[in-house]
């Protein structure tokens, strides 16, 4: 599985033939230089490159890839550039060098992006995704492989889906994460299976074509025997009228004179013409020589703008160049941010139900979240720092390992009991300032954060909550509470003694908590362009907190795209909701579905997302019967009276899945139907209701949450 960045390797030199020498190769790029062919100096450097890297002189062929880059990107030939950045990736992995190999992944995988070629960015993250495993950076290799991997099953690519399956198997094996393991190897087991029963099938496609092109020869050649018989009847029709051309020969000679004369006529007619045209000629010839003295001093002139052009070329091109770099240290710093913000497996641990809509403005974010777990408390924070891009990104992973320090020295000088909201809040304040030498000087930067941060005690279920200007909104039965931050910054103030109000709240189960920064709210769109405020946002909440947290999510983004429409974002987003439930979950009893007398009937015509929901629904044992189309999904649905559930996506070829769902429900009102997109908008939301869906999972699925759903509708 390692050496699955090999094989862009072995594509290229399978086009390239080493029968030449070294000497002979070098020969020729001197002699392509010396003539200033820059063509073939890129043709002779990258055979030379290969011809060491074949024979395993790796360091020297890394070195002539390094002269082809400059060459590349002098003749401006993007993808070559892009080729040549991927092989000397593979040669620095060959040396084991793979931070230089990550970096020139990376250069590849920008040029793909803007190229917007998704075959090669999956490629790229591919080779990036074993660069980390083999550098044994396997948190990083997980990043890169599920973004490989979401790519892969975009593009319908299921040979490398199933690479990417069996790579993040191998990665969580050495993080240690044993379940995910098992279900990444199940998934790669699926498609391999799957693969190979393709494979079968179209060898024995090929066979059936080698017969039916033996049956086409063998009627290719009766074929000609018939046309030669046909050939002989017509030589016998031929000699029949040998006897008649001598009666027609007289008449063909009459018309040969009539022929002559008209000859005659057209060459008196013609000279005529010659003459003519020569005059013409003269005339043009005139006019040629004046036009020409005109087209020599604007050639000069071209000359000049030419030349103009080259040197603001150059100029174009090293500011490209230098955006390019800057972009990509950009994404580096993106990749360093998600490592050190909470994983989704984190939230998944301790909370029933939750989400965080985290939505940044570019790149990277000024604004993060943060949660950590302290002998049955959780410390739960979203913040604001000042400004957004690269300079907020600074502040946000300054105030993560604030909070990180801050609170285990709390816990280490006292018991976790006596933990405060407020106090955590005041050292983070003190840290920053002492950080960022504030002094309160008129010159100084004011950088600091706004930030929500809440203590819960899991057993008792009290909260303590304190902010610095962000709120905490908690709705309980209908009826919404909204918990005001102190009107302070975590920076430097004039009143220096004024510490952070505590407060302390004891919730019920079912609570929903909501913490959040002021980007949302401060979005600019609908029709009169103006910001969404906070009166909509809190309205908005209390619309939607009787769903599940994870559709609240989806409304919560639908929600602000549709507002925001064709406005740029202007600031970050962050909204974090979590339900007040605590109760441990029995591990032994999360996947005991036992639903081997029920059957699913599955409409999706995407093999790889078809994949996905078998190996979902392998431990329940349930019976699954799939459908390719809408047509073929109410055929099945209708002629079979055992379906006791439809899972139907809505984009489907031949009929989609609101008409498919409005046939079934006309003859099978009972029978229900859950559909699945990935178009997170309220006109698909309603437009599925419309037509008779029971309930509606969006894509991405989530497992935890798609079981629970089906589980409705199968456990009745």
């Amino acid at each position: 599985m390692n050496r699955i960045l090999v094989l862009s390797f072995f594509l290229a030199l399978t086009q390239i033939a080493f029968s030449q020498s070294i000497d002979e190769l070098k020969s020729g790029y001197s002699k392509a230089k010396a003539d200033g062919d820059t063509n073939q100096e890129i043709f002779f450097l990258n055979k030379i490159a290969y011809h060491y890297w074949e024979s395993g002189k790796n360091e020297m062929a890394a070195e002539e890839f390094e002269k082809l880059l400059s060459l590349t990107q002098k003749q401006g030939n993007v993808a070559g550039l892009r080729n040549t950045y991927t092989n000397l990736g593979l040669v620095y992995s060959d040396l084991a060098q793979y931070d230089n190999a990550i970096n020139a992944f990376n250069k590849s995988l920008t040029i793909s992006k803007k190229q917007k070629n998704k075959p090669a960015i999956a490629s790229a993250y591919v080779n990036i995704a074993v660069a980390y495993q083999s550098a044994e950076r396997n948190n990083e290799a997980l990043s890169a492989a599920e973004n490989a991997l979401e790519l892969a099953q975009e593009l319908n690519q299921l040979e490398l889906v199933r690479s990417c399956y069996g790579m993040l198997a191998e990665i969580h094996k050495a993080l240690g994460n044993s379940e995910e393991t098992m279900n990444y190897f199940n998934l790669y087991s699926t498609f391999d299976k799957h693969l190979k029963e393709q494979e079968m099938v179209q060898m024995k496609q090929e066979s059936e074509k080698v017969v039916q092109k033996a049956q086409i020869q063998k009627e290719k050649t009766e074929e000609k025997l018939s046309q030669e018989r046909q050939r002989l009847r017509a030589t016998e029709d031929t000699l029949m009228r040998v006897s008649q051309i001598s009666a027609e020969r007289q008449h063909i000679i009459r018309l040969q004179e009539e022929k002559e004369k008209v000859l005659q006529e057209r060459l008196r007619n013609e000279a005529i013409i010659r003459y003519l045209l020569l005059g013409i000629a003269v005339i043009i010839f005139v006019f040629a020589f004046f036009i020409l003295r005109q087209v020599r001093k604007t050639k000069k002139v071209n000359t000049a703008l030419a030349k103009k052009n080259d040197e603001i070329k150059a100029q174009s091109d090293e500011i490209r160049i230098q955006a390019e770099k800057i972009q990509a240290s950009i994404q580096y710093a993106q990749r360093i941010q998600n490592a050190v913000l909470p994983p989704e497996p984190l939230f998944e641990k301790y909370l029933n139900e939750y989400f965080v809509l985290f939505k940044p403005r570019d790149i990277v974010s000024g604004d993060f979240y943060w949660m950590t777990e302290k002998n049955d408390k959780l410390i739960i924070a979203a913040a604001d720092c000042t400004g957004h891009g690269v300079p907020g990104a600074f502040m946000s992973m300054l105030g993560v390992a604030f909070l990180n320090e801050i609170v285990n020295k709390l816990i280490e000088n006292k018991h976790v009991k006596s933990l405060q909201a407020s106090e955590v809040l005041m050292h983070l304040k003190d840290y920053v300032i002492r950080s960022l030498h504030q002094e309160g000087y008129v010159h100084e930067a004011k950088d600091g954060m706004d930030i929500a941060l809440l203590v819960i005690d899991k057993q008792t279920g009290e909260l303590q909550f304190a902010g610095a200007h962000n709120p905490m909104i908690l709705i309980r039965d209908g009826e919404m509470m909204i918990f005001k931050g102190d009107p302070m910054a975590i920076s430097y103030n004039r009143d220096v003694d004024a510490e952070f109000t505590n407060h302390e709240i004891q919730t019920k189960p079912n609570d929903i908590i909501y913490i959040y920064s002021d980007g949302y709210q401060d979005q600019f769109g609908g029709k009169h362009g103006r910001k969404f405020m906070v009166k909509r946002f809190k309205r908005l909440l209390l619309e939607i907190h009787k769903e599940s947290l994870d559709k609240q999510k989806h409304i919560l983004d639908r929600t602000i795209m549709e507002w925001k429409k064709n406005d740029k974002q202007v600031d970050d987003m962050l909204v974090m909701g979590l339900k007040m439930n605590f109760k441990d979950i029995d591990k032994s009893k999360q996947h005991l579905f036992n639903w081997s007398e029920k059957t699913i009937l599955i409409a999706e015509d995407t093999e790889a997302n078809y994949l996905y929901l078998v190996e979902a629904l392998r431990k329940t044992e349930v019976k699954l019967v799939r459908a390719r189309n809408g047509k073929e999904a109410v055929d099945i649905a209708l002629e079979r009276n055992d379906i006791d559930l439809v899972l139907m996506d809505l984009n489907m070829p031949v009929m989609d899945g609101f008409d498919a769902t409005e046939l079934i429900k006309e003859k099978k009102r009972k029978l229900p139907v859950v559909a699945q997109t990935a178009l997170n908008m309220a006109d698909i939301e309603n437009k599925a209701q419309r037509v008779g869906c029971d309930d509606i999972i969006y894509k991405p699925i989530k497992l935890k949450l798609f079981l629970k759903i089906i589980s409705k509708f199968l456990n009745t």
